[in-house]
C-alpha cells in the first residue's frame, strides 16, 4: 500500500503562521488585517490587485526565523508514517514549493518521505491518476484535512485522527 500524506493542517498545522504571514503582508501594503480561525489562502485575497507581491512577502515572512516555533507536527500520523516505512509513504501538497521545502528541513520529515508531490489539487480525479502512476497502484490511502476534496467519489475512511491541532481521515481511494 502507498500513502500520500497532505502538509498543511494534515501533518503540520501551520494555519496560525499562516494567517499571521498573510497578515502581516496585507498591513505592509496598507490593507487592514483579516481576524479569521479558518485557513486564510490566495483565493480569498483575489480582490487584491498586488495580490502577488501580497503572496511574496507573506513567503518570506512565513520562512524565517519564526517558523520552527509556530508550527505544530501531527505525532500520531508521523508515528503510522514510520510504520508504513519511507518507501511506501509520499509528501503531496499544493503549498508553495519554498514554503514547503523550508518546512520539510525544519522538520525533518525528508527521512519520513519517499517522495515530493506538487501538485494544484484542482480537480480530483487529475489528482487521483497522478497518485496512482506514482505508486504504481490502483489502491492508495491518503491522508488529508480537506474533506470536500473527496466529495462525490468513491472511497472509503479507513483511519481518522481528531484533536485539538487536526481533524484528519485516511481515505482509501
Amino acid at each position: 500500500m502507498k500513502y500520500f500524506i497532505d502538509l498543511d493542517d494534515t501533518l503540520v498545522n501551520s494555519t496560525i503562521l499562516n494567517n499571521d504571514a498573510y497578515n502581516f503582508a496585507l498591513e505592509h501594503f496598507g490593507y487592514k488585517r483579516i481576524i479569521t480561525n479558518e485557513r486564510l489562502t490566495r483565493d480569498l485575497l483575489t480582490d487584491y490587485k498586488n495580490l502577488n507581491e501580497i503572496i511574496q512577502l507573506k513567503q518570506k515572512y512565513f520562512t524565517l526565523s519564526w517558523l520552527p516555533y509556530r508550527l505544530i507536527l501531527n505525532t500520531e500520523l508521523l508515528s503510522k508514517l514510520k510504520e508504513f516505512g519511507k518507501s511506501n509513504c509520499f509528501l503531496w501538497t499544493k503549498a508553495d514549493k519554498t514554503r514547503a521545502d523550508k518546512i520539510i528541513e525544519c522538520c525533518n520529515l525528508s527521512k519520513i518521505f519517499n517522495d515530493v508531490i506538487f501538485d494544484d489539487k484542482t480537480n480530483f480525479c487529475t489528482s487521483l491518476h497522478k497518485l496512482k502512476q506514482i505508486a504504481n497502484s490502483d489502491n492508495i490511502i491518503i491522508y488529508e484535512n480537506n474533506h470536500n476534496f473527496f466529495q462525490n467519489q468513491k472511497y472509503k475512511i479507513i483511519d481518522e485522527i481528531n484533536n485539538q491541532y487536526f481533524n484528519i481521515k485516511g481515505y482509501l481511494v
